[in-house]
């Protein structure tokens, strides 16, 4: 049985929050910190294309890429997995929680039965039904249950108050980063869309899904591992997370969940 002290305490640490606690006068401001997830990972190597180029390679480099591009532009960039690692799905959004992350980017690559499929897609959290049931099923596969008992009642809905909260903002940041990867990536345009990823729920922050571009796709796949290209979707997801900020005139809202500030 869940005690209703001990629920109104875990509903409590979800207030409101803005950016962490004032610093002194002559301390510089906090950077804002973006949690970058490249996608699968281990013995999960998610989609593969017609040369071999893996989902979790590909992910993994424009992750890396991305985040250095991020860091020169000022902003802080943390990771859920920095080398060829397996991290549940349920965990990812935890971890940037727990980072106190200012906002989630999971960054993967499509896959179709057709060769001549291509473009970049940018998910947001949808509660009900997504717009593509085919990448929902290839991205959530392996997740497995979250767990039972009544530390996962609380937990799940922890998750439906930190969705509900943050899907304006994530849809926000996902037409941000959709616009970027068009016109700097000059990557086909295949709009925002909803779905139910399981590395979105829990985010207590805004948060949203890349499919950079169509590993099934060979032409896609060969400039996947040009590392021009990579820094070119970088700049791209930097650019986007930028005018985000900017269209928010650089506040944060993010619910605490007890990571650190």
């Amino acid at each position: 049985m869940i005690r209703l002290p001990s629920l109104l305490l875990t509903f409590s640490l979800l207030a409101w929050g803005q950016t962490p606690n004032p610093a002194s006068p002559h301390a510089p401001p906090p950077r804002l910190k973006v949690m970058l997830d490249p996608g699968h990972g281990g013995d999960d190597g998610g989609a593969k294309g017609h040369k071999g180029l893996t989902e979790k390679a590909a992910a993994l480099a424009i992750a890396k890429a991305t985040g250095a591009r991020l860091e020169a532009a000022g902003f802080q960039a943390v990771y859920t997995r920095e080398d060829d690692s397996f991290i549940p799905l349920w965990d990812r959004a935890r971890a940037a929680n727990a980072q106190g992350a200012d906002i989630f980017i999971s960054l993967h690559l499509n896959a179709a039965r057709a060769k001549g499929a291509w473009g970049s897609e940018v998910f947001f959290l949808s509660l009900g039904k997504g717009d593509d049931d085919d990448v929902v099923a290839l991205e959530n596969a392996g997740a497995g249950p979250m767990g039972s008992g009544p530390d996962s009642v609380v937990a799940s809905i922890l998750d439906d108050l930190a969705q509900k909260a943050f899907l304006q903002d994530s849809e926000r940041l996902a037409v941000a980063v959709q616009g970027k990867l068009n016109r700097l990536a000059r990557i086909k345009e295949r709009g925002v869309k909803q779905a139910p990823f399981i590395v979105l729920r829990g985010a207590a922050m805004p948060a949203i899904l890349v499919e950079v571009a169509f590993i099934s796709n060979p032409v896609e796949e060969a400039k996947l591992k040009d590392p021009a290209f990579q820094a070119k979707v970088a700049e791209a997801i930097t650019m986007g997370v930028r005018l985000y900020f900017a269209e928010t005139n650089g506040t944060v809202r993010r619910r605490l969940v007890g990571g650190p500030d």
